[in-house]
């Protein structure tokens, strides 16, 4: 197995096992964040930021720097975990090939799992919200996020890139 497999293989184990302890919620679509992510979410293949150059973000500001990035609508706004020797909760951003262009890691993390999101629409919520759209302080998933997992993703909201989980 190449090493984005493992990696990528890493993350869904963490991802399955956080879900195995929340456990279903009778009547919700998912029952955690976690749960939604390995059903709806879509990896990213990770890569050196373009050019050779260093991202233009700023370190630990990844969710308003991806969505500032995206808003131009050439890219989506994706939210989810990177995968860094451990999970990390993460914001990046993809076009139509399905690449991770990380706006803030000066270096690439080995796997990208999230869910990605129209920009124009990412931007709304998070600005109606004051929040990232799944992560919120202490790692506590956000009012947003509450609301997918009971009652699934809106439609439209989603952007059709990146690979399914299998």
């Amino acid at each position: 197995m190449d090493e984005l497999a493992l990696a990528e293989e890493d993350l869904a184990a963490h991802l399955r096992m956080v879900a195995g302890y929340q456990g279903a919620r009778p009547g919700w679509a998912y029952g955690s964040v976690e749960a939604l992510m390995l059903a709806e979410g879509r990896w990213c293949t990770p890569a050196p930021w373009p050019g050779g150059g260093a991202p233009p973000g700023t370190p630990d500001r990844c969710y308003p720097e991806a969505a500032e990035w995206a808003a131009d609508g050439a890219l989506a706004y994706v939210e989810g975990w990177a995968w860094a020797g451990a999970p990390v909760e993460h914001a990046w951003c993809t076009g139509a090939d399905g690449t991770a262009l990380d706006v803030t890691w000066s270096r690439p993390g080995r796997a990208y799992l999230g869910l990605p999101i129209r920009a124009e629409d990412a931007v709304r919520l998070m600005s109606e919200t004051h929040r990232p759209l799944l992560h919120g302080p202490r790692g506590l998933p956000t009012y947003l996020a509450h609301v997918w997992c009971r009652d699934g993703i809106p439609q439209g909201l989603r952007v059709e890139v990146g690979r399914p989980v299998t």
